[in-house]
C-alpha cells in the first residue's frame, strides 16, 4: 500500500493519469536488500524480468467521509517465478476488470455528454441567429395597421366637404 501526500486540488473526476511499474527478478536467497546492485534488472538473455504496470486509484481514508486525504492503493501482488496465479489482496481479477470496464464506459458517457451538449449549444445559437434575420410577423402586421390609419387619416383630412343642398 502507498500513501501519497494529501494534494491541494483533486481531479474533478478522481481519476490519476499516474502509473507504478513494478519489476521482479529472481535473486541469491542470501542477498540483502541493501546490496542489490544495479544491473539486478537490466534486461539480459539469462534474466528473466517479470513488470506489472499499476494505475493510481484514489479513495477517501477508511472511516472518513470528507476529503482529508487521499491514498493510492496498489493492494495488487503478482507472479513471481514459479509462484501461484496473480492474486489482489482484496478483490479477484474479473472484479478489477469489471471495475475498469465500468470506468471506462463512464468516462465514454461522459465524453458523449459534452460532445451533445457542445451540438445543443451550437443549435440553440443558430437557432436564435434565424429568429434575428428578417422582419417577425408581429411587425409586419403593426407597420399594416399603421399605414392603415394614416391613409384613412389622410383620405379624411384631404377629402372635399361634403356638398350640402
Amino acid at each position: 500500500k502507498v500513501t501519497l501526500q494529501s494534494q491541494k486540488e483533486y481531479p474533478p473526476d478522481m481519476q490519476s493519469k499516474d502509473k507504478f511499474l513494478i519489476q521482479s527478478t529472481r535473486v541469491a536467497a542470501s542477498t540483502d536488500m541493501d546490496e542489490i546492485p544495479p544491473d539486478t534488472f537490466n534486461k539480459e538473455a539469462d534474466k528473466v524480468i517479470e513488470e506489472m504496470k499499476l494505475k493510481v486509484v484514489y479513495t477517501l481514508p477508511s472511516g472518513s467521509s470528507d476529503d482529508s486525504g487521499v491514498t493510492s492503493s496498489a493492494n495488487r501482488s503478482f507472479k513471481q517465478g514459479g509462484d501461484d496465479l496473480s492474486m489482489l489482496k482484496n478483490a479477484s481479477i474479473e472484479e478489477i476488470q469489471t471495475i475498469q470496464r465500468l470506468k471506462d464506459e463512464r468516462d465514454n458517457n461522459l465524453q458523449q455528454n459534452q460532445q451533445m451538449q457542445r451540438e445543443l449549444d451550437m443549435l440553440r445559437r443558430r437557432r436564435s441567429r434565424k429568429g434575428d434575420a428578417g422582419f417577425s410577423l408581429t411587425f409586419a402586421a403593426f407597420a399594416g395597421i399603421i399605414g392603415l390609419l394614416v391613409g384613412l387619416l389622410m383620405s379624411l383630412i384631404f377629402s372635399s366637404p361634403p356638398a350640402t343642398a
